[in-house]
């Protein structure tokens, strides 16, 4: 069975193999399903994109692109679809464009509106997050965010994200993985105080406490990778010998028991020993579908 691989395409999927009337700034834009025509829109009609990964803007970067429209004009169109009541617009694609072109004075700003049925809005809105990490250079903090969405939003499982974005399992699991850091290191790793690799080391340290210390030590002792490496391999070592240690205590009894659980609940299930007659046993779910799979499950 051959892939769909419609998603993949980003926004050349909204408009299929239509091509743009670029003549037709003041045709009438309506709710018909696949239609796209392009027009000049008042900038404070076109409502932030509530999906938009990135939340800091470089403000050089900002002016320097406001400069080059006010010389050349905006040279590439926002995309944008009317709202539910016809009387504003969602931009989907173009949030530093817009932003710029504010700058720049502009007051209005040529866009392609994509109109479709009332049921694919949702749809709309995740191709827009899918076109945004595919196009636009995203930290990786916003990336780890956009996955996260992509997750609860849209109930996408990590390997159907993968195949959207066109990214590896592994890739996309790494990224998601930054959602385990405190809340102040993630701001701090979306503002470029921390790199991507400072924030992978500081993920090996499960003490909170010990995780922040060290944090603070990158921001006020500007230490390296290397340095950090060097102080989180203890906490490899402990962890490798307490999961070591609980495999050694994983009998074939409770192996099959675990694998019965699987199989019943169709989801990922741990069994985590305390002592020889106590423990815990965790079933992981990834969506809102998953935990209802599960409830319903339990009811029977």
């Amino acid at each position: 069975m051959e892939k769909d691989t419609r998603l993949g395409k980003g926004l050349s999927a909204l408009f299929g193999n239509q091509d743009i009337d670029l003549n037709s700034e003041k045709k009438e834009v309506t709710e018909t399903p696949n239609e796209s025509v392009f027009l000049e829109i008042e900038i404070e009609k076109i409502k932030h994109n509530p999906l938009q990964p990135r939340e800091d803007f470089d403000e050089e970067k900002m002016n320097e692109l406001a400069e080059s429209i006010k010389n050349n004009g905006l040279i590439q169109p926002v995309t944008v679809r009317l709202s539910d009541d016809k009387t504003e617009y969602i931009l989907i694609s173009g949030e530093r464009r817009i932003r710029a072109a504010k700058i720049a004075g502009l007051e209005k700003i040529p866009a392609y509106v994509i109109t479709s049925p009332a049921g694919s809005k949702k749809e709309m809105l995740k191709l827009a997050l899918i076109e945004n990490i595919q196009r636009v250079d995203l930290n990786p903090m916003e990336l780890s965010d956009s996955f996260q969405c992509l997750m609860d939003e849209f109930d996408l499982t990590q390997e159907q994200i993968s195949g959207e974005v066109s990214k590896q399992r592994s890739t996309v699991a790494n990224y998601l993985r930054l959602q385990n850091l405190p809340a102040e290191i993630k701001v701090s790793l979306r503002k470029n105080e921390i790199s991507e690799a400072h924030a992978r080391m500081l993920l090996r340290v499960e003490d909170l406490k010990q995780q922040m210390e060290l944090w603070r030590r990158i921001i006020n002792e500007n230490l390296s990778v290397r340095k950090l490496e060097e102080l989180t391999k203890k906490n490899i070592k402990l962890r490798k010998k307490r999961n070591h240690k609980k495999t050694e205590e994983f009998d074939p009894y409770m192996q099959s028991f675990k694998e019965m659980l699987i199989k019943f609940f169709g989801a990922k299930v741990s069994i985590k020993p305390k002592d020889k007659s106590s423990g815990e046993i965790v079933i992981e779910y990834y969506s809102s579908i998953d935990i209802e799979r599960i409830m319903d499950k339990i009811k029977e």
